[in-house]
């Protein structure tokens, strides 16, 4: 019998070959993923947000970027699905969020916007508490906020772990919250 007779139908890559796959860089892996997986995507989205069809599909689109970003292989379809649940919903909650601060910041600039002699008071007090602080805690601060680094970054160029540089910054960000409603 001929082994050649009938062409080898391929075969659709599981969860393994495309998790694999995007953990490793491959743009053919992410797209087939990323056809997979959209319309699922979008229902949870949908679902968890009950908004409509911009605001799930800009979820979607994060929800897509994060997993191109921090795929890791994964063993089985129930976990990618799991896993892609859980960066879904997380998307979902940045992008309320980011409305949030958006309608906060709108209704500012209308009336509850401080005045400018107040802004650059501020400024100023923030300046005397970076002056006040060392220059490795001062050095983390600019490298994140004026520098826009991310703390794994950060972490690679000190020679620490990204969990130190974040327990840091957030106690760094506490310790001014707090001279800031002492001085106010």
């Amino acid at each position: 019998m001929r082994t050649d007779a009938h062409p080898a139908v391929a075969r659709a890559p599981g969860a393994r070959e495309i998790s694999r796959g995007i953990a490793a860089g491959d743009e053919a892996a992410f797209e087939a993923f990323y056809r997979d997986w959209f319309e699922e995507c979008f229902e949870m989205a949908r679902a968890l947000t009950r908004r409509d069809e911009a605001f799930c599909l800009d979820v979607v689109q994060e929800s897509m970027l994060r997993a191109a970003r921090r795929m890791r292989p994964m063993a089985s379809r129930e976990q990618l699905a799991a896993w892609m649940r859980r960066v879904v919903h997380r998307c979902a909650l940045d992008r309320f969020r980011s409305e949030r601060r958006r309608a906060v910041r709108e209704q500012r600039s209308g009336t509850g916007e401080p005045a400018l002699h107040e802004t650059d008071e501020r400024i100023e007090w923030l300046r005397a508490e970076l002056e006040r602080l060392g220059p490795p805690e001062r050095s983390i601060l600019m490298l994140r906020f004026g520098g826009g680094r991310s703390a794994a970054s950060i972490a690679a160029a000190s020679g620490v772990s990204p969990g130190a540089v974040k327990g840091k910054l957030r106690r760094l960000i506490e310790r001014l919250r707090e001279r800031a409603e002492e001085n106010d």
